[in-house]
């Protein structure tokens, strides 16, 4: 994991994000691709000026330098590599094109969840990123504070999990010397003897939970979440057909909204 994306809006929640990522990094000799994109529109654009010279654009890049200098300490004690990016193009950009150009390993962002209106939004760019995303993408929660692993959970079902998905949670595990404990959440339908907890962490200690669904597969997770503890949740985003897409909800999608604890979601790609 040598190249990390962190998208910035410049607030708190992206502020946290980029702290939490700076302190990952070090554990990982990784370098940071901190990224701002923005639009242009009849507000931000000003015709008194060529497009090179627009004030809306000169202020970002100053946003950035203000970013850029509040963490310079940070990164220098932990030695680690910051590089820097205002571009005019769509958010969403960032999460394939962006990570295609610049060879991204991982991408962290914050989400603030959704417990109002400017925070849904929040939340709503955030598993839209997992959505489109072919590379693990690290949701932190506001105000989360960084430490070493020592605790993952892994959300599985029924479905057998490649070593190439799992090789992301898999050097996180033994980089840290994390336990990784397999939680399926029994929905009533599925048969006991074909759950696949078998699964390809060679050298990670691992252990099988199960429980059953309560209101939501998601809620089930997030009640033994806060009963068991963790420092990092880990789900893998199934690819799905067109009947999937139209009539189920995304689990990881949902989990975005109420997680309370880092999210890592692996792209079954």
């Amino acid at each position: 994991m040598k190249r990390i994306l962190v998208p910035t809006d410049f607030n708190p929640v992206a502020d946290n994000a980029l702290g939490y990522a700076i302190e990952m990094a070090s554990d990982f000799d990784s370098d940071i691709y901190l990224y701002h994109v923005y639009s242009f529109d009849k507000i931000t654009y000003d015709i008194a000026f060529p497009k090179d010279e627009q004030p809306y654009a000169k202020e970002l890049e100053r946003q950035m330098s203000r970013t850029e200098e509040k963490f310079f300490e940070k990164a220098k004690n932990k030695k680690v590599r910051i590089r820097t990016f205002v571009e005019e193009d769509s958010f969403f950009s960032l999460f394939k094109q962006k990570v295609n150009e610049r060879e991204i390993d991982m991408i962290v962002m914050g989400s603030k969840g959704a417990s109002g209106i400017k925070d849904f939004i929040y939340g709503s760019v955030a598993a839209t990123a997992l959505e489109m995303a072919e590379v693990p993408v690290l949701i932190i929660p506001p105000g989360f504070t960084y430490y070493p692993f020592q605790k993952i959970i892994l959300s599985i079902d029924q479905k057998q999990l490649t070593s190439r998905v799992l090789s992301p949670l898999r050097e996180f595990a033994l980089n840290y010397g994390a336990g990784v404990t397999l939680l399926n959440v029994k929905t009533g339908s599925e048969k006991q003897a074909n759950i696949a907890y078998d699964l390809p962490l060679e050298g990670v200690e691992t252990s099988f939970r199960e429980v059953s669904v309560s209101k939501s597969i998601s809620d089930g997770i997030n009640r033994f979440v806060q009963k068991e503890g963790c420092d990092i949740l880990c789900m893998v985003r199934r690819e799905k057909n067109l009947f999937d897409r139209v009539f189920k909800k995304s689990i990881t999608r949902v989990q975005v909204f109420s997680n309370q604890v880092p999210l890592l979601v692996l792209p079954e790609v």
